[in-house]
């Protein structure tokens, strides 16, 4: 699991970057500029692909939003922003994070970051089995078809360059383990809880490595904001 203690190390040194900045004075450094920002989890990321996914896990009614502007929900499991969108604002990017799957995204959002997470999701399958959400490994599906996406925009050498220099957020684990582990027998016939612990990280590993396979998280130190929850 070298891959994922490297990620934890330069989580909190990125951690420390961003809340340093953020209570700084105007002469303090700047952050590096990032391209875009890229999500990838379950309902602590998932800025509303379930809406357009069939299934009961959504947040499209009150209170969720009604402290975001219009006082509306979104999709988001939250009263407001969720970390994600505060990061992409810390960044200078820009304040929010739309879903992938909204069909009115302009050329603009997806150059500057989409949101691939959706609620009640994990890195096992079995978890979204019963829920109908999308699985960490379908949301890679759709950050490859966002790839091609981009290079029909900007061309294939910008592509890489805008993938090159994007923030890579990935937020997942939670339902792994609430969910599945605890509340559905099948996983905790085959493991102990040490075990499923290790098969969790060991699915972790197997998303970054494909993460890095499409071209996208060419430089490990990207991956600022990593959430195992296990």
């Amino acid at each position: 699991m070298a891959i994922v203690q490297q990620l934890i190390v330069i989580v909190l040194e990125i951690w420390t970057i961003i809340f340093n900045f953020s209570a700084s004075t105007a002469a303090a450094a700047q952050p590096k500029k990032y391209s875009a920002v890229l999500v990838f989890g379950d309902s602590t990321a998932d800025t509303g692909n379930n809406n357009f996914v069939n299934t009961l896990f959504t947040a499209n009614h009150l209170p969720y939003g009604q402290d975001l502007p219009g006082h509306a929900p979104t999709g988001r499991f939250s009263n407001g922003k969720l970390m994600p969108d505060f990061i992409a604002g810390f960044l200078g990017i820009k304040d929010t994070i739309p879903p992938y799957l909204d069909p009115n995204l302009s050329n603009e959002d997806l150059l500057t970051g989409v949101c691939f997470a959706s609620a009640g999701s994990g890195y096992d399958e079995l978890t979204t089995a019963a829920s109908g959400v999308i699985p960490v490994s379908k949301q890679l599906e759709y950050f490859k078809e966002y790839i091609g996406k981009i290079n029909g925009l900007i061309g294939a050498d910008a592509a890489k360059k805008l993938l090159s220099e994007a923030v890579v957020i990935i937020s997942a684990g939670t339902n792994d383990m609430t969910f599945n582990y605890y509340d559905i027998p099948t996983r905790r016939a085959q493991f102990n809880i040490s075990e499923y612990q290790d098969f969790l990280q060991t699915k972790l590993h197997d998303y970054i490595k494909v993460g890095i396979n499409l071209s996208a998280w060419y430089h490990v130190q990207q991956m600022v904001y990593l959430v195992s929850k296990f």
